[in-house]
C-alpha cells in the first residue's frame, strides 16, 4: 500500500494579502503544521504539492528561514513542482535563483521535481512546471511517455486544469485533458475542483489551495482542504482512492477575508457609470469615466509620445494601489 497527501498551492508570504483580517503568517504556521502532522498520523510516503510554494519568486531571508523551520519537522520527503509565483517572469530559467531553489538547499526532505522522475514502492512520479507553454493546446499533462509499467503513475503540473469553461481562454478541461498517467494532481487554481474519476478511469484531483488570497465570494465560502491519496495492490489488482479532508485549523473564510474593499469599489465604478449616464443624456455626447481612457484620449489629442503615456498610467496604476482602489 501507497500513502500520499496532496495539497493545493501554499503561496507563503510574511506579510497579509489587502483582503486578509486576520494574520495571515499565522493562519499558514498553523495549515502547514496541520499538514505535516497529518501526514505522520497516516504514515504516508510523501507530501506531494503543485507548486506556488511562494507568493513571489524571493522573500526575505527571514521570511524564509521562518517556514524553512517549519518544513524541517517532516517526517517524510515533500515533493514540488514549479508555479509562476516561483519563478520571474514565468521562465524557468531563473528557479536557479529563486527562494523555491534555497528552500530546497535549507530544508533536505523538501524536494522540485524537475526532468527527473521520483519512484517511491511501485509508485512513478513526474511533473510539469509552469511555463509559457502551460495549457496552450493542453500542454502539461500528458507527463512522461515511457517507462510506467507496472507502476502507479502520478503526474503533478501547475496548470489551469478545470472541471468547467471559466470566463478565460487559457485553461484546459478534464474531459479533453490527454494523459497516460494513472492520476493527475493539479493547482494553480484555487477554488479547486475537488476529486473527478473519468470514465476512462483516470483520476484527476485539485483540493483548492491551502491559503486564501482573495475575497472572491468562491474563496470565502470553500473549505481548505488537502487530499489522503491511497493506492492498494493486491494479486496485479489495484485500487486508488482519494479523499478529501478538511484542516482544521483553517477559519471560516468570513472571518479571515474581507469584502469592503471590493464592495467599495463596485459602489464607486456604479456612481461613475451613473453619472456618465446622466452627463450623456444632457449633452448627447459620450462622457468618459475612466481615467486610464481620459489619459490615452488626452494624449492623442496632443499627441503625447507612447513612452509618456505609459508612464502617466504606471504612476496612475501605483496611485490606486496605495488608495485602496485597486481589488
Amino acid at each position: 500500500m501507497a500513502k500520499f497527501i496532496f495539497t493545493g498551492d501554499w503561496h507563503l508570504r510574511g506579510n497579509n494579502p489587502r483582503n486578509r483580517i486576520d494574520d495571515y503568517q499565522t493562519a499558514a504556521d498553523e495549515k502547514l503544521t496541520e499538514v505535516l502532522s497529518f501526514a505522520s498520523y497516516c504514515n504516508a510516503d510523501a507530501i506531494l504539492m503543485p507548486g506556488d510554494v511562494w507568493d513571489r519568486p524571493e522573500v526575505s531571508i527571514g521570511v524564509l528561514l521562518h517556514y524553512a523551520n517549519i518544513l524541517k519537522d517532516t517526517l517524510c520527503p515533500i515533493y514540488a513542482t514549479i508555479g509562476n509565483h516561483d519563478i520571474y517572469g514565468y521562465n524557468l530559467s531563473t528557479y536557479g535563483r529563486s527562494s523555491l531553489k534555497l528552500l530546497e538547499l535549507l530544508v533536505p526532505d523538501f524536494h522540485v521535481i524537475l526532468e527527473d522522475p521520483v519512484i517511491i514502492g511501485d509508485t512513478y512520479i513526474t511533473a510539469t512546471p509552469y511555463s509559457g507553454q502551460m495549457d496552450i493546446d493542453g500542454y502539461g499533462y500528458n507527463g512522461d511517455a515511457g517507462g510506467v509499467n507496472g507502476f502507479t503513475y502520478i503526474h503533478i503540473a501547475h496548470g489551469m486544469l478545470l472541471d468547467h469553461k471559466p470566463p478565460f481562454d487559457r485553461y484546459t478541461l478534464i474531459d479533453d485533458c490527454k494523459t497516460n498517467a494513472d492520476i493527475v494532481l493539479t493547482g494553480h487554481d484555487h477554488t479547486g475542483y475537488g476529486v473527478v474519476r473519468r470514465a476512462d478511469g483516470k483520476l484527476f484531483c485539485n483540493p483548492g489551495a491551502l491559503m486564501r488570497m482573495s475575497a472572491s465570494i468562491n474563496e470565502i465560502e470553500r473549505p481548505v482542504r488537502i487530499a489522503e491519496i491511497t493506492i492498494n495492490s493486491t494479486h496485479g489488482d489495484r485500487h486508488i482512492d482519494i479523499q478529501l479532508v478538511k484542516l482544521n485549523s483553517a477559519k471560516p473564510g468570513d472571518e479571515v477575508l474581507d469584502r469592503s474593499k471590493i464592495d467599495e469599489a463596485k459602489a464607486r465604478q456604479y456612481a461613475m457609470d451613473n453619472f456618465s449616464t446622466l452627463i450623456q443624456s444632457h449633452t448627447g455626447q459620450k462622457v468618459i469615466a475612466d481615467v486610464n481612457q481620459i489619459v490615452e484620449e488626452i494624449a492623442k489629442q496632443e499627441a503625447y509620445a507612447p513612452e509618456v503615456v505609459k508612464t502617466a498610467l504606471e504612476i496612475l496604476d501605483q496611485q490606486r494601489e496605495a488608495m485602496g482602489a485597486k481589488v
